[in-house]
């Protein structure tokens, strides 16, 4: 195994110029992933680092060469509460100039540690078909596929536009009895808890092979994320499906605008509805409303991006007609820290 230069983060101490630092490595792999993408503006990495979630634990670490350069970069993050306590999740992230040299290897044995000592049982990683070498890695430590999905990207310019107010102008014909509410800044405080329950819609979705239990949501958790968004830049444009009778949201979708150089592609979040509420197209009404939103109050953004499981044949069906099309393909691995640990230390 390669010996390496590798140090532990103290997150809460991070300078202006260890972030910077990062986030140059980060936008060496986002020019090699993204191409067509701007680079990553420092203040946003910097503003992710002193805003991260209370309810998440993060243990970061680099690697650096004999000359003191950063070329590779670890993640371990897992939850604090009570949600899926046996797993890891991690990042490992290596310099395309130093790969196949062990470093992989050298760092997933970091995270093996971490895990153990955290007494975390199963490892996940994610990959991207447009960065070969990730899928390579996971496929020789002996991960699985538990979850494969694609990144949609719909181009504003070519979206139906006629089509998207057809699908406005019926929502409330087709689903009498129910209203939307929108919600473009931090959730008001009359309405957070609602916002936080339909949420749980998201445990719904499939995820295919992956070994993990239905996320349980707090409000805590919501202003957590919000204040960390909100510090970066972002805009929120949210909407919800309102049940009148009972007054329970029970639907909802949510897009996110980031700032500072990102500012063209807005970030597709949850969409769902609760299942004894479909059958009334809500889902298509409210993606239409909050499109048609984006077109007219931010004409320059260039397009949506949102991540789909490909066995999400109802959300799949929605997006196509306004015109998603797969991006790239992302794949959710996931590997016991047992195996790994055979993988590592044979």
């Amino acid at each position: 195994m390669v010996v390496l230069n590798v140090e532990e983060l103290d997150i809460s101490s991070l300078t202006d110029a260890q972030i910077d630092e990062i986030n140059a490595l980060w936008n060496v792999l986002r020019a090699e992933s993204h191409p067509e993408d701007p680079p990553k503006a420092d203040e946003v990495a910097r503003a992710g680092y002193r805003t991260m979630p209370a309810f998440v634990v993060s243990r970061e670490f680099v690697a650096r060469d004999s000359d003191g350069a950063l070329i590779a970069h670890l993640d371990t993050t897992w939850e604090r509460e009570q949600n899926n306590q046996h797993l890891l999740d991690i990042h490992i992230e290596v310099h395309p100039s130093h790969r196949r040299s062990g470093l992989g290897r050298s760092l997933l044995g970091i995270a093996i540690d971490v895990a153990e000592a955290a007494g975390k049982t199963l490892i996940i990683l994610r990959t991207q078909d447009r960065v070969p070498a990730g899928e390579e890695f996971a496929r020789r430590i002996g991960a699985d596929a538990a979850l494969v999905g694609h990144t949609n990207r719909a181009v504003l310019a070519d979206v139906d536009r006629g089509m998207v107010e057809r699908w406005v102008a019926e929502g409330p014909k087709r689903a009498p009895g129910y209203s939307l509410v929108a919600v473009d800044g931090a959730a008001p405080d009359d309405l957070i808890e609602r916002m936080v329950d339909v949420l749980h819609v998201m445990n719904t979705a499939p995820t295919e092979n992956l070994d993990i239990e239905d996320q349980v949501f707090t409000v805590g958790q919501m202003r957590d994320l919000e204040r960390m968004m909100f510090a970066s830049g972002a805009t929120r444009r949210y909407l919800a499906a309102r049940h009148d009778a009972s007054d329970q949201l029970v639907g909802f979708t949510e897009m996110w605008r980031n700032q500072n150089g990102l500012e063209r592609t807005v970030s597709q979040w949850g969409t769902g509805v609760r299942p004894e509420h479909r059958g009334h197209a809500l889902g298509k009404w409210l993606k239409a409303v909050n499109i048609l939103r984006i077109l007219d109050e931010w004409p320059d953004v260039v397009d949506i991006r949102t991540h789909n499981a490909d066995s999400n044949d109802a959300m799949l069906g929605i997006n196509h007609a306004l015109g998603f099309k797969p991006y790239s393909v992302d794949i959710h691995w996931q590997i016991s820290v047992d195996k790994a640990r055979n993988y590592v230390r044979p």
